[in-house]
C-alpha cells in the first residue's frame, strides 16, 4: 500500500500536471515505499495535444551509465509520441547500477504507477527500452523474477545491453517474457556485441521471441540519424507477434472509407480517410491479419518498398470503430 506521503505527492503532481504538463518536463517524486524508499526525477515527454479522453501507449526508457542523463534519452525517444501515440518517461536510475541494480524493477513499477495516476495509459501497451547498462536493466525488469513478478509488458527493446546481461534472465519463466528486439551497433565494442548475440540466442533456444537488430556503422550510442527507423523496426516486430493490436469491434461500412492510391502500388501509397475518425492506431496487415507494419498517426503516405508482393490491408482504429481497406503490392 502506498504511504500517505507518496499519495499526497502524487495528488499534488496530478493537480499540477493534468492542467499544464505536456511537452518535455521533469518531475521529482519521493517513492516512500517499503521496497523502494528513494527520491527520483522522472523525465517526461507528453504529446502537446494530449486528450484525457484517449488512451495512450507508454514507453519507459532506462539510460545507461552511473550518471544521470535520463533527460537526454527522453529527448531521443520523443519521436515515438507521434509515431505510435505514446507518452515517454525516463526515470533517473542513478545509484542502482552495480550493488543495488535489482531495485530497478521497483523503480519501473512505481514510475508506471505514477504515470497511470496522471495520464490515461492503456495498460496493454507498455513498452520498455534501455541503452547500455539501461539495456541490462530493461532485461532485468522484463526477464528476471528474483526481484518480483515480470510486469505486463507489450515488448522490450534492449539497446547495446550492458555487460553480463545474458546472465540475468530466468528462463524457467520464459512464457511470461514479452517479445524482445535486441539492438546492437556493429561498430560497438566486441563485448557488447557478444552480450547481444548471447541474449538473443538464449532467448530463442529456450522458446522465447526475439529479433536481433544489427545496425551497421553504429557504435555505443543511439545518437545516429536512423535511430527512429531502427526503433520502428523493433515496434513493428513486437506488434507482429500479436494477432491484433486492438480489441475494438470492427464496424462494417457500406462503402470504402479509406482511399488508397495508387492501387496497386510498388514503392509508396497515399491514403486518406474521413476527418470524423480520430485514429488511435494505423497499421498494415497481411491477408492472415498479422500486423506487418505500424504507421505513424500523422502519416498520409507510407513507404511500402520493403513489403512483399500480394494483398495487404490498411487498418485505422478509432475510438469506437475500426475500418480497413485492402490494396495490392507489386514486385
Amino acid at each position: 500500500m502506498k504511504s500517505i506521503f507518496t499519495l499526497f505527492a502524487l495528488f499534488l503532481f496530478s493537480l499540477y500536471s493534468t492542467a499544464q504538463m505536456t511537452g518535455s518536463f521533469q518531475q521529482t517524486i519521493s517513492f516512500n515505499e517499503a521496497d523502494y524508499n528513494f527520491t527520483r526525477t522522472l523525465y517526461y515527454f507528453v504529446p502537446t495535444d494530449y486528450d484525457s479522453n484517449q488512451s495512450y501507449k507508454l514507453v519507459v526508457g532506462f539510460r545507461g551509465g552511473p550518471h544521470s542523463n535520463a533527460g537526454e534519452f527522453r529527448t531521443q525517444l520523443s519521436f515515438l509520441a507521434d509515431s505510435i501515440n505514446a507518452i515517454i518517461v525516463c526515470p533517473e536510475n542513478e545509484g542502482h547500477f552495480w550493488n543495488e541494480e535489482g531495485l530497478t524493477k521497483q523503480l519501473f513499477k512505481y514510475t508506471v504507477d505514477t504515470t497511470q495516476n496522471i495520464y490515461n495509459i492503456d495498460p496493454d501497451f507498455i513498452y520498455l527500452t534501455g541503452l547500455s547498462y539501461g539495456g541490462r536493466h530493461a532485461v532485468i525488469v522484463s526477464m528476471d523474477t528474483d526481484a518480483g513478478a515480470i510486469p505486463n509488458l507489450r515488448g522490450v527493446i534492449p539497446f547495446a545491453a550492458g555487460l553480463q546481461s545474458e546472465a540475468q534472465p530466468d528462463y524457467a519463466d520464459i512464457t511470461n517474457f514479452p517479445p524482445a528486439c535486441i539492438c546492437i551497433g556493429l561498430s560497438d565494442n566486441q563485448d557488447f556485441k557478444n552480450v547481444s548475440n548471447s541474449l538473443h540466442n538464449d532467448l530463442t533456444n529456450n522458446g522465447g521471441t526475439s529479433l536481433l537488430n544489427e545496425i551497421s556503422g553504429v557504435g555505443h550510442t543511439v545518437a545516429f540519424p536512423s535511430y527512429p527507423d531502427e526503433m520502428m523496426e523493433c515496434f513493428n516486430f513486437i506488434e507482429s507477434q500479436y494477432p491484433t493490436t486492438s480489441t475494438t469491434v470492427e464496424i462494417t461500412q457500406p462503402e470504402n472509407l479509406i482511399k488508397i492510391f495508387p492501387n496497386p502500388a510498388r514503392q509508396q501509397i497515399r491514403f486518406s480517410f474521413p476527418t470524423t475518425i480520430t485514429p488511435r492506431e494505423i497499421y498494415i496487415t497481411d491477408i492472415s491479419g498479422k500486423v506487418i507494419l505500424a504507421v505513424p498517426l500523422t502519416a498520409s503516405t507510407i513507404d511500402i518498398s520493403n513489403l512483399s508482393s500480394g494483398i495487404k490491408n490498411l487498418v485505422i482504429v478509432g475510438k469506437s470503430k475500426r475500418i480497413s481497406q485492402s490494396f495490392s503490392v507489386l514486385r
